[in-house]
């Protein structure tokens, strides 16, 4: 019998050979003769069939949405399109477009019964119903607008109609404007004047005193809220410089300018001390009333050029133009009123002075050529030295206040 510590057997009773390699993977890949096999537990999801469960659900979630798919397409369908004109067809039948208007004037009939109104009197009076429904009107606008049937036959029907309802409305309104006299302005002294925006410059020398009521009335009349620039004369001339600012009337300084001084303390013929005081308040009072502050009568530039009236479309310009004028001014003012794109008006306060042939019609004339037609205005030939005595006339005796 061999020693068994010299000769070591396996668990199966084979002798091992101890010099050998040990073999470990032999041992994890084969299970020991003789020996249980434990298998692996299932989990509770597959104990309770839920594979089967899990590919059921998906199967019958597919079949639903294919069902309900089929079931929106086949039975959702678009409205049917209404067609209000049918061309009638040849073969001398009446034109379906006939039919159809007549069909609508008896939905029209239908919809308008009438109201009685019983009474004792001999007669009965049957009127109308005066309400009358959306869908009514909206027949009656179809039923109008309906072309004519087309028909190739005996019968046939060729004609064509037009109707419907429709309404506008159109006004007008006048009033006094913020800036620069955004008023509209349609005539002055019964010319049309072009312009909606429009800044006043007034001559209020000596010779012009008994205008300036009248002028500064109808300015308020068709152009309420214009700006207005006083000036004592009307000359172009070069005697200052382009620095001159135009001032309000509503401050002190205007009463120390040569037009408030002149007017207060002259003796001008066809005005009394009391209207000229009455004038010099109302120009004092008025709203966007400005003046020249300069003692020359050469700076009328001052007045057409001024910032107050840049945003003006014309500037209507009133005086006896008796005053001197230079080309180099006329040049200054054409340049700046093509520039702000204004036209000019001039009117002279006596237009028989024009037929003269005098200093004053050489003036206009100048004016006219080199910067009233070139802008656009015109000069208004209008006598009011006439219309100003007759309103003196229309007074009453002692009445001598301003209208």
């Amino acid at each position: 019998m061999d020693n068994p510590s010299t000769n070591p057997q396996d668990p199966a009773g084979q002798p091992v050979d101890p010099w050998a390699e040990p073999d470990t993977a032999g041992h994890a890949m084969h299970a020991i003769p003789g020996s249980p096999v434990i298998a692996d537990r299932p989990s509770l999801w597959q104990r309770m069939g839920g594979g089967s469960l899990s590919i059921s659900v998906v199967l019958h979630t597919v079949l639903i949405l294919l069902a309900l798919i089929w079931y929106i397409g086949s039975n959702v369908t678009p409205p049917p399109e209404q067609v209000d004109f049918l061309p009638g067809g040849g073969g001398g039948g009446k034109g379906s477009a006939e039919k159809l208007a007549t069909k609508k004037r008896q939905a029209v009939s239908m919809a308008t019964p009438k109201v009685r109104i019983a009474s004792t009197a001999a007669s009965s009076i049957a009127l109308p119903d005066i309400q009358t429904s959306i869908s009514t009107l909206s027949a009656l606008s179809q039923n109008t607008t309906m072309g004519g049937g087309l028909g190739g036959g005996s019968d046939g029907l060729n004609g064509s109609g037009s109707g419907g309802m429709r309404g506008n409305g159109r006004g007008t309104g006048m009033g006094p404007g913020s800036g620069a006299g955004f008023v509209s302005v349609p005539m002055l002294f019964g010319n049309k004047i072009d312009a909606k925006r429009l800044a006043v410059v007034l001559d209020m020398s000596g010779s012009m005193y008994a205008f300036m009521p009248l002028v500064i009335k109808e300015v308020d009349k068709v152009a309420a809220g214009s700006t207005i620039v006083l000036h004592y004369g009307c000359g172009l001339g070069t005697e200052e410089d382009n620095r001159i600012r135009i001032e309000e009337t509503a401050g002190g300084d205007f009463e120390k300018s040569r037009i408030y001084v002149n007017l207060k303390e002259s003796q001008t013929v066809g005005m009394t001390p009391d209207e000229r005081s009455k004038l010099l308040d109302m120009v004092k009072k008025r709203a966007k009333t400005y003046f020249v502050p300069s003692d020359t009568v050469g700076t009328t530039w001052a007045a057409l050029m001024a910032e107050r009236v840049k945003d003006v479309d014309a500037v209507y310009w009133f005086s006896d133009f008796a005053d001197p004028i230079t080309d180099e001014r006329i040049k200054d003012v054409a340049r700046k009123l093509k520039a702000r794109r204004q036209k000019l008006y001039i009117q002279p306060s006596n237009p028989e002075w024009r037929i003269a042939g005098n200093a004053m019609a050489a003036n206009v004339a100048k004016l006219k050529e080199e910067i009233v037609v070139p802008s656009g205005g015109k000069v208004i030939d209008v006598d009011l030295k006439k219309q100003s005595e007759e309103a003196k006339s229309d007074q009453k005796p002692g009445d001598s206040s301003m209208k």
